[in-house]
């Protein structure tokens, strides 16, 4: 039996990671997925996230073991959408693609903010308020929090990215060009 081959899709949040797995999957036959989101607060680490720099200090056992059965299952392709690519080493071994949709930082905070606050469907499971309940306030402070706390976590995390992947593509691209750019990559 051929061994599934492993793609990451990593990016910033607001990045693109779920948007190009999720169409990703629908250009490759016999494809797997993962998504982060599913894993929750059991990956996350033991301290505040914007204080880690080592991304081994997340706890991706759960994500490394879902990986480990896929990989015994008959699948062309595995798909991570998954922020940390080779940088977290437990699940990094069996990644065969890491690719980084390096997303400008002010673009990826854009879209958080019309994902969070604008454009959620009603019994949304996000965790966030539905629209009408979001109140400018809500939005100050998580901006206030981005620009004091979140923002040099995010642009330390594209720094390590983009010399630790092995394909970098523009996150400003539409979608199905980034998409394009990933397959001509796997037919290479």
């Amino acid at each position: 039996m051929k061994k599934p081959f492993v793609i990451s899709i990593s990016a910033p949040s607001g990045g693109g990671k779920t948007t190009i797995t999720t169409e990703l999957t629908k250009q490759l036959n016999n494809t797997a997925v993962i998504y982060w989101d599913d894993y929750g607060d059991k990956v996350g680490p033991d301290r505040n996230m914007n204080d880690v720099t080592d991304y081994n200090e997340w706890h991706t056992e759960p994500l490394a073991a879902d990986i480990e059965q896929l990989l015994h299952e008959q699948h062309n392709y595995i798909i991570l959408d998954y922020p940390f690519g080779y940088l977290n080493d437990c699940v990094g071994k069996y990644i065969d693609l890491a690719v980084f949709i390096d997303t400008p930082l002010d673009v990826a905070l854009s879209r958080r903010i019309i994902r969070d606050y604008t454009s959620r469907s009603k019994g949304s499971d996000f965790g966030l308020a539905e629209v009408d309940n979001v109140s400018l306030r809500a939005i100050d402070d998580e901006l206030r929090w981005y620009l004091t706390r979140s923002r040099p976590t995010y642009v330390r995390f594209s720094e390590a990215h983009r010399s630790k992947s092995d394909l970098v593509i523009d996150g400003t691209k539409l979608p199905e060009e980034i998409i394009e750019i990933i397959i001509s990559t796997l037919h290479k």
